[in-house]
């Protein structure tokens, strides 16, 4: 669209909605000048219509009108014949938007809101304004929507069209052919080239084809308070004198865990009012996103440097879950447990979320959502107030090829989720709207509204969020809060030693398998030997049902493994 000078970017479906406007204007313009011309002029040309130059502008037209009238001829005495009357004209109706999904109706499935359900009902109304569609959208909480789909998809109900889901379970959706295939075309004016490869193309990929459309980008980084952690702290030289070593960002879990129980039950003052304060907020409840939480603690336990095998052997399909390495990360997910407040057990993501914010703890780890939210005077009394960094790592890890502990520090960021993605049911019978309605909500200008607004579940995921500063800035966060948070999730996603998440046929019943025993453990009815060994019991029963050597290979491919 040109406007005066300006070349301006429209996304497709504004276009109707702007001409509508325009078609309005005319008609107008019709009924009151329907003599003059309309024109478009630049705003430089604009400059040539302020101050004196409007005065001479109306002087001059008041000039012209006199002369005009003097020059008039005068009236005849004897009134001429009334003309005859001029047939009428109806006035030109105003043209109509296309409404190309008029009376089509898009089932939308996702987890629960306000994170990533929010936005489609805050939004989806502006598609069907635009498009004359119609959008219902189904929520379930996030521990029934994956049986919720899947069951559809294996009866053959035919009950969504648009599925917003985690990327792991790409496995389960994509590779038996449920999910339409995204091709090029269908990418066209969505920039594709701006979007973070690992989002862009590998968690939404199957194999050598793309069965969804990018839309957040996902990976645990830690939070904490840098009013009180840190050189300038109140607490710093108590801290100090007591460990013996500066009161900073934590690099280890050690050095987290000695933070943590630090501050744990200590009067510390947070927007202007002191209170007890707890070392960390960890979601910890069974049947939500919690096993995310413990394996963002594994990660620098387990993962060591230039393996890429993570939860299984590349060589067999042995699960690791249940050597030295993931059993120290249990003790440490347990001894947080005791370090936030007595209901942290009852607690999911989404109430961490609230906790951490409102200044009850000192450290927090989730996804990069809290970002937004510790600016957002709504939900936040800590603004200005957070840190924000890369997980910490192990002190040591166990390099389970070697069967031993390796006795160095290990950082291993935890790519936790990957992501929400947005696919399409191959079997819709709307899909020309089901696939217009995912270009919709991963449009440029959508993500980019969405990461920066709080409480909606996106994260950045494009090359552009992260080099504009002022798109954070102009958000509510300060320039100091908006580079620190965008270098977290950047040194995050391109460290490497980072931990892909599990992501072959079966996840979901892998890390289901994970929640239950975390939670045994965490609710002290067995020893964190015991859940990890009863992991990997399950997981190999798992692995043998589906079938070994096509989990490997998938398992494989998914993290880049070629076997020498």
């Amino acid at each position: 669209m040109v406007f005066g000078d300006e070349q301006l970017e429209v996304h497709p479906h504004l276009i109707p909605a702007y001409m509508t406007q325009q078609q309005n204007q005319e008609v107008k313009n019709e009924e009151t000048l329907t003599d003059y011309p309309v024109y478009f002029i630049s705003q430089e040309d604009t400059k040539m219509y302020t101050g004196k130059s409007i005065r001479w502008l109306v002087t001059a037209i008041a000039l012209m009108l006199i002369v005009a009238a003097c020059a008039a001829p005068a009236a005849p005495a004897v009134p001429a014949e009334a003309p005859a009357e001029a047939p009428e004209v109806a006035e030109p109706e105003p043209e109509e938007a296309a409404m190309p999904f008029e009376g089509q109706k898009v089932v939308v499935v996702t987890q629960t809101g306000p994170a990533i359900s929010g936005p489609v009902e805050d939004h989806s109304p502006e598609w069907e304004a635009m498009t004359g569609g119609e959008v219902e959208l189904q929520q379930f909480a996030f521990g029934e929507l994956f049986e919720k789909i899947i069951t559809a998809f294996d009866t053959g109900a035919n009950d969504y069209d648009v599925l917003i889901f985690p990327a792991d379970w790409a496995g389960d959706f994509m590779a038996p052919g449920f999910l339409e295939e995204v091709t090029p075309e269908m990418l066209e004016g969505l920039d594709p080239e701006d979007i973070i490869p690992l989002y862009g193309k590998r968690i939404t990929a199957w194999g050598d084809k793309i069965y969804a459309f990018p839309y957040d980008g996902d990976a645990h980084m830690l939070y904490y308070r840098k009013d009180l952690v840190g050189p300038d702290s109140p607490f710093a030289a108590d801290f100090e004198a007591e460990y013996g070593y500066p009161l900073a960002e934590p690099v280890t879990w050690s050095q987290y865990y000695d933070m943590a129980e630090f501050f744990n039950g200590k009067e510390a003052e947070t927007a202007g009012e002191t209170a007890e304060i707890y070392g960390v907020a960890e979601a910890q409840r069974r049947n939500a996103q919690s096993y995310w939480v413990f394996l963002s603690h594994a990660a620098g336990y387990g993962k060591a440097p230039g393996n890429p095998c993570f939860f299984f052997s590349c060589d067999d399909m042995t699960p690791q879950v249940n050597n030295p390495g993931w059993v120290a990360a249990l003790d440490d997910y347990i001894k947080s447990r005791d370090l936030g407040p007595p209901e942290q057990l009852q607690w999911d993501v989404s109430d961490t979320r609230v906790q951490f914010p409102a200044g009850v703890s000192v450290f927090n780890i989730d996804w990069g959502d809290v970002g937004p939210i510790s600016y957002d005077p709504e939900s936040s009394v800590i603004i200005g107030d957070t840190g924000y960094g890369v997980l910490p790592g192990g002190d040591r890890y166990w390099d389970y090829e070697a069967g031993e502990w390796v006795e160095e520090a290990n950082t291993a960021p935890f790519i936790a989720f990957g992501g929400w993605i947005i696919g399409v049911a191959a079997d819709s019978e709307v899909k020309e709207a089901a696939i217009d309605f995912a270009r919709f909500m991963a449009a440029p200008e959508m993500v980019q509204l969405l990461a920066v607004t709080s409480n909606t579940g996106i994260n950045p995921s494009r090359f552009s969020q992260f080099e504009d500063i002022d798109l954070w800035v102009d958000a509510g966060f300060d320039q100091e809060g908006a580079e620190d948070y965008l270098d977290a999730v950047l040194n995050t996603i391109n460290h490497p030693n980072a931990v892909l998440d599990i992501r072959i046929r079966g996840s979901a019943e892998y890390l289901n398998v994970l929640d239950v025993e975390v939670s045994r453990a965490l609710a002290e009815e067995i020893s964190s030997q015991e859940a990890m060994d009863n992991v990997a019991a399950g997981w190999d029963e798992i692995t043998d049902r589906l079938g070994r050597e096509g989990q490997l290979q998938q398992y494989r491919d998914s993290i880049g493994y070629e076997a020498e």
